[in-house]
């Protein structure tokens, strides 16, 4: 699932913090099998920028990358999944971005900005000059339109409550747009990147046309083949982009997009399989990026259908995951467990929730007990094979949950089915998928679980848990935020709408002929700086 600012997607979804380490690695010395955590990571990043910087980069060329399914849509105000927002960020911008460490944000299409002393009214000035894809200069005008059309009740906008503080947008001139918000939000400038500026007046689709100010324009989406991207010659930033062409391809099947990789078919690759990150890095006809990020996987329940509408029930599950042991062997050692939704190594992760569930299947029995299954009970876990990974922590749950017997069946359901089953309509008792993360609190909690939030997919709803999450996105006061978001996390730690199993490393690779490449916790595919070396 998707999202910036809340580009916390689903398989998704859609973005992290400052104590985040940057780990992208260059071919690595690391021998077939060693173990990941023994690599250098830091070090190798730093290798790799140097060499980077020693060569000058070259223009022309196509990159063509896979992409681990098929995009939902091509119109990002809609587009809800991870590698919707890989293919739109180099065709769209906003007016901010999040900086490479997620620790904050840089300029776009704004310069700069002023904030009040009450930190209701943001004035931003617009960078001159720049043009959309189909022509149009880039005015204050697009701006309102782009909010405008996603908080248009009758459009199906995804991230809607990005925005939902602002109480007007106004623009004094053609370069400035003055928000004024309802109540101070401390999120504010982050949730920014939601706002993904499309041209007015463009008389087009978007979702078959997408028009926007990025470093390439769209050319052609043949479903379940490729889409087609090209330079954008009028791009704003001077000498950007380098490549010719991008081209991505829905290739689920990662078996498929290593024997590609290594064949010349693709020059990049996201989603690599742990099990052959070692032989990567230790190939210098390949470059690996690593990252550990806000990449999470979960199992997650539909809390309005029995059984999992009780809550011990829901805790019980929680005792049923041998997190390590999942780390270890699914993930091969590239996760660490988790508990909840926001990184150990944020500023609002609350240390007291580290270790709330353990693998413990005589507790998860005597919850069980209590919450009148005693005998246990049937139930299905829908997963989708475009997430292989989440086949197999299915499976090493549902084998421990036999122990107490509870009789998981595992459905796998091709991934745009999965999406409308799950997401859209509700029909599941319980689901796997991994989730991705933001930059502020706010981003890992309130979209998920606010009642009527469209990433609730697990239709939990309480009037506490909708208040904890208002007050704390209306805070601006660090320590004051910090304390809210501690009781949001010991709430559903005991509420456990959804039970967290691993952080995950972020991991893409590329052939040794790609530069420039900046990787960053929330698997972007950004490929603005990216050349290609044309002598290797």
């Amino acid at each position: 699932m998707r999202t910036p600012g809340s580009f916390w997607r689903i398989g998704l979804a859609l973005v992290l913090v400052s104590t985040l380490a940057l780990v992208a690695s260059c071919a690595p010395q690391a021998a077939p099998g060693a173990a990941p955590a023994a690599a250098p990571a830091e070090e190798k990043a730093t290798e790799a920028v140097t060499e980077a910087e020693e060569k000058a980069p070259t223009y022309g060329g196509t990159l063509t990358v896979a992409l681990h399914g098929e995009i939902d849509k091509l119109d990002p105000h809609q587009s809800v999944t991870i590698v919707g927002f890989q293919v739109q960020q180099n065709i769209v911008e906003s007016l901010v971005t999040a900086n490479v460490t997620l620790d904050g944000v840089d300029p776009e299409l704004a310069t700069d900005w002023t904030i009040s002393d009450d930190g209701l009214t943001y004035t931003f000035k617009l960078r001159q000059g720049v043009k959309f894809h189909n022509g149009k200069e880039f005015k204050a005008e697009d701006v309102i339109y782009s909010f405008n059309r996603i908080m248009d009740p009758d459009f199906p906008a995804a991230d809607r409550s990005d925005l939902e503080m602002v109480e007007s947008v106004e623009a004094p001139d053609d370069y400035t747009v003055v928000f004024k918000l309802k109540y101070p939000f401390a999120a504010f400038l982050t949730n920014l990147e939601s706002l993904w500026i499309l041209p007015k007046d463009a008389g087009v689709d978007f979702n078959q046309q997408l028009i926007g100010t990025g470093p390439f324009k769209f050319v052609e989406w043949v479903s379940g083949d490729h889409i087609t991207l090209e330079r954008f010659d009028d791009y704003w930033e001077e000498g950007k982009p380098y490549l010719d062409k991008v081209v991505f391809r829905p290739i689920p099947e990662s078996a498929t997009k290593l024997v590609e990789l290594k064949t010349g078919g693709l020059n990049f690759i996201g989603n690599v399989p742990y099990k052959d990150v070692a032989e990567l890095e230790s190939d210098p006809n390949f470059k690996v990026y690593r990252v550990l990020g806000v990449v999470r996987d979960h199992l997650g329940f539909n809390v309005t259908k029995p059984p999992f509408d009780n809550k011990l029930v829901r805790q019980a599950m929680g005792y049923l995951i041998d997190r390590e042991a999942i780390a270890q062997s699914v993930m091969e050692g590239y996760a660490k467990p988790a508990q909840i939704a926001i990184p150990e190594s944020h500023w609002a992760f609350n240390p007291a929730i580290k270790d709330a569930y353990t693998f413990d299947p005589e507790k998860a029995r005597q919850l069980l007990t209590e919450a009148g299954y005693p005998d246990g009970f049937k139930a299905t876990i829908k997963v989708s094979p475009t997430y292989p990974l989440e086949i197999k922590m299915a499976e090493l749950i549902a084998e421990a949950a036999k122990e107490v017997g509870v009789d998981f069946e595992i459905q796998q359901l091709e991934w745009s089915t999965w999406i409308q089953q799950v997401v859209t309509e509700g029909d599941f008792e319980a689901e796997i998928v991994l989730i991705s993360g933001g930059i502020d609190p706010d981003d890992f909690f309130y979209q998920w679980h606010h009642s009527g939030e469209i990433f609730n997919i697990w239709r939990f709803s309480t009037p506490e848990l909708d208040a904890l999450l208002e007050k704390g996105r209306k805070l601006r006061d660090k320590e004051e935020r910090k304390k809210v978001y501690y009781e949001i996390q010991e709430y559903l730690i005991d509420q456990a709408p959804m039970v967290h199993i691993v952080y995950r490393e972020s991991i893409m690779a590329s052939t040794a002929n790609v530069n420039g490449f900046v990787m960053t916790g929330r698997e972007d595919m950004t490929f603005k700086t990216v050349w290609l070396d044309q002598g290797e």
